[in-house]
């Protein structure tokens, strides 16, 4: 059971290692990604949630129904600010910035009452250390990059919120029974919002449509979906701490891609994360899934 935990986090750490790459590539403007990859990938997992339907009896009660929508309504923050946060900053320092919502989790996981051990704190607390490690030699000063990093850090803290309900939800209920709604929610708030600011949702080229495309297909469905998936097994800081992972592969990808040469500083900061994200990892209690 551990090694299907660590395969399944490791193919999500992956996915979502590609958001940025994609969305900077797709020429589509932030709030209108934010809506299309959460729109369309809340339309595939469609028929999923009628066929669990089927046999699942849980049917949310109103708190739960809140707590989706507050769910689904700290996605869509997350995702148009992060992703608005690429085009004023680095993609190193976003990535790594967005990334410390499990710094958040821990906090706000400690004050629900979730089992957070010395090992994870420490282990979050040094995965976080392996990051900025990795991006100290990216951090510019300027205005344009201060914004950026702001809005990178709500996405982190409106990020923590939504994988802190999904724990608590996803412990009863199927997996497209919570992504569906939430998703659907996610949407329907990036789709008022870009509404509100004139947003352009389309039209696109062609080459725009197949990076959305790969990014629901890979970054959501792959990425986040089967985050969602082991939040029913994990807890809400191992799943995020994992998630510690995709500044390390963005900075990978970006030099097979765009030809950046990591400096000695950004390798020991990826053997740190990585020491880092074991450490919570392996002080899960896994069990047989239910």
């Amino acid at each position: 059971m551990v090694l299907k935990y660590y395969v399944i986090l490791t193919i999500a750490v992956v996915a979502i290692s590609w958001a940025s790459i994609l969305i900077l590539l797709s020429g589509a403007q932030p709030i209108a990604v934010a809506f299309w990859r959460t729109a369309i990938a809340a339309a595939v997992l469609s028929p999923l949630l009628i066929t669990e339907k089927r046999s699942n009896a849980y049917i949310p009660s109103k708190n739960d129904f809140i707590l989706m929508v507050i769910s689904g309504i700290a996605l869509a923050t997350h995702f148009m600010t992060w992703i608005q946060s690429l085009y004023l900053t680095t993609v190193a320092a976003s990535t790594t910035l967005v990334s410390t919502y499990s710094i958040f989790t821990l906090i706000m996981g400690k004050l629900i009452g979730e089992r957070v051990g010395i090992r994870s704190i420490i282990g979050t607390l040094t995965a976080f250390l392996g990051i900025v490690l990795i991006t100290v030699p990216e951090f510019y000063i300027s205005l344009k990059a201060l914004v950026g990093d702001l809005l990178a850090l709500v996405g982190a803290m409106s990020g923590a919120v939504y994988f802190l309900i999904g724990r608590f939800i996803r412990t009863k209920a199927s997996l497209a029974t919570y992504t569906v709604p939430v998703y659907s929610i996610s949407a329907l708030t990036t789709l008022f919002v870009g509404l509100v600011l004139r947003t352009r949702f389309w039209p696109y080229p062609p080459y725009t449509w197949f990076y959305i495309s790969m990014i629901v297909l890979g970054p959501m469905l792959l990425g986040h979906t089967l985050l969602n998936y082991s939040l029913r097994y994990s807890r809400a800081i191992t799943v995020t701490t994992s998630t510690l992972g995709e500044p390390i592969g963005a900075s990978l990808l970006a030099l097979l891609i765009f030809h950046q040469i990591p400096q000695a500083l950004t390798i020991v900061g990826i053997s740190v994360t990585l020491l880092g994200i074991y450490m919570v990892i392996s002080e899960e209690p896994h069990g047989e899934e239910t």
